[in-house]
């Protein structure tokens, strides 16, 4: 999965939130920054912070796996969506974490 992809998805699921709503600037175009690759410069701060760390990573993996055993468990739709909202979450971060090691 792509850096593209995983913005894409991120500010599809804030749209969603909300959070998205009554921003300041809102239906106006985004001001040119000369000089600036912000692509490369997204793709430089996920690797830093991710660092290629395989701990973090492995943490990641054992809270997926715990979520999930939680939702096979859980049956208030209530708490089933919002286990569904961290898994999200955590998924999302674990393909950073996979997308930075193989670059």
């Amino acid at each position: 999965m792509g850096i593209d992809r995983l913005i894409e998805q991120q500010i599809r699921r804030s749209q969603m939130n909300g959070s998205m709503d009554h921003l300041e600037g809102e239906g106006k175009p985004i001001p040119r920054r000369s000089g600036t690759n912000f692509a490369r410069s997204a793709q430089m701060s996920v690797v830093n912070g991710a660092g290629g760390s395989i701990q973090g990573e492995l943490t990641l993996r054992r809270e997926i796996s715990t979520l999930e055993d939680q939702l096979k468990t859980t049956t208030k739709s209530d708490q089933r969506f919002e286990i569904r909202k961290a898994l999200m979450d955590k998924r999302l971060e674990l393909s950073v974490y996979e997308e930075a090691r193989r670059k």
